[in-house]
């Protein structure tokens, strides 16, 4: 896909034999000068803030920085400008990617380049230096565009990396998950039982005591607990095994009106003043009344259960034109 797109923006920018040829003829001027013009161009680096931080190796990567820029100007002026120029110039983008270079001082040294090399070029005698130095133009911005291929090729992948990894994260949590609701669908499996059993022991005892018994509020208030302990074990079985909504035409306000008495005599709502907002009928909604019956008690206690003693907990819904706000 580099190769096609490299053909392609030589069309784009009127890169041809014609060029290459120009670059050729340059080949002999610029070689006398390839070592003082890496000089010059690691004096601007190595004088850079910016720069000089890329530079971690000390002599020895300066060193062998200034043989590989040598090699690349040299490549310049081959005058073979294919496949396997394309692809080289893009392995170098992609060691820049590699060091941390950003793209932008990427960009900038290009242009360091293209001035250090046309201020040589110009002071050696060449015929038609003008109409050469636009071929070597055209081919540095080329070199640019290739780089910065490789910079957003080298990103994409990277980004990839982390998607994956981030896939991987959801699909274990998912999985861990699983473990835990299969535990708790168990544990619940196991309360569930005896509970029952506790219930009907209890229940036996309370109903063979006389009703002025002092024993049997005692036994009564047992029984409360056990029904709060089933209802806690039916919600650790829905959790771990949850069931799809089955949505059928929902009344809520009728729903209300057999939910609401109910939960004012929980514990939770006899400490905290209770409102119900309603001002208007409620049209019907598509849901499942058994889950919404759900999410209204634990909304409701939960509410009470964060209230101070005598806080206010108020339920609001209002009719809309899709639905119920509540």
């Amino acid at each position: 896909m580099p190769d096609v797109m490299f053909q392609d923006m030589k069309r784009y920018v009127g890169f041809g034999d014609a060029d290459a040829e120009n670059l050729r003829a340059l080949r002999a001027a610029i070689q006398p000068h390839l070592s003082a013009l890496t000089d010059a161009f690691y004096h601007r680096i190595t004088h850079h803030p910016g720069t000089r931080r890329l530079i971690t190796g000390g002599e020895s990567q300066l060193d062998r920085l200034h043989r590989s820029l040598a090699a690349w100007l040299n490549e310049l002026f081959d005058g073979d400008y294919d496949n396997d120029y394309c692809r080289r110039r893009l392995r170098i983008g992609q060691a820049h990617v590699a060091i941390g270079m950003p793209q932008y001082y990427m960009v900038a040294a290009m242009e360091v380049v293209w001035q250090l090399l046309e201020e040589r070029l110009r002071g050696v005698e060449i015929e038609d230096v003008g109409d050469k130095l636009r071929s070597l133009h055209k081919l540095l911005q080329l070199d640019t565009a290739l780089m910065l291929e490789s910079y957003k090729e080298s990103y994409t992948t990277q980004i990839r990396a982390v998607e994956r990894a981030a896939v991987r994260e959801r699909l274990d949590e998912a999985e861990h998950l699983a473990h835990i609701g299969h535990l708790a669908a168990s544990l619940a499996h196991e309360i569930k039982n005896p509970l029952a059993g506790i219930s009907g022991a209890v229940q036996v005892i309370r109903d063979a005591l006389s009703t002025e018994h002092p024993h049997r509020p005692i036994l009564s208030e047992i029984l409360r607990q056990i029904s709060r302990l089933d209802g806690t074990v039916k919600d650790l079985l829905v959790y771990a095994r949850p069931k799809p909504p089955r949505f059928r035409q929902c009344d809520l306000g009728q729903l209300l009106t057999r939910v609401l008495p109910i939960l004012r005599e929980q514990p939770e709502m006899q400490r905290v003043r209770f409102e119900y907002v309603n001002s208007q009928p409620l049209p019907a909604i598509q849901a499942d009344e058994h889950q919404l019956d759900q999410l209204l008690t634990n909304l409701l206690l939960n509410a009470a259960q964060a209230s101070p003693t005598d806080g206010l907990v108020r339920l609001v819904t209002t009719a809309l034109e899709d639905g119920v706000r509540l």
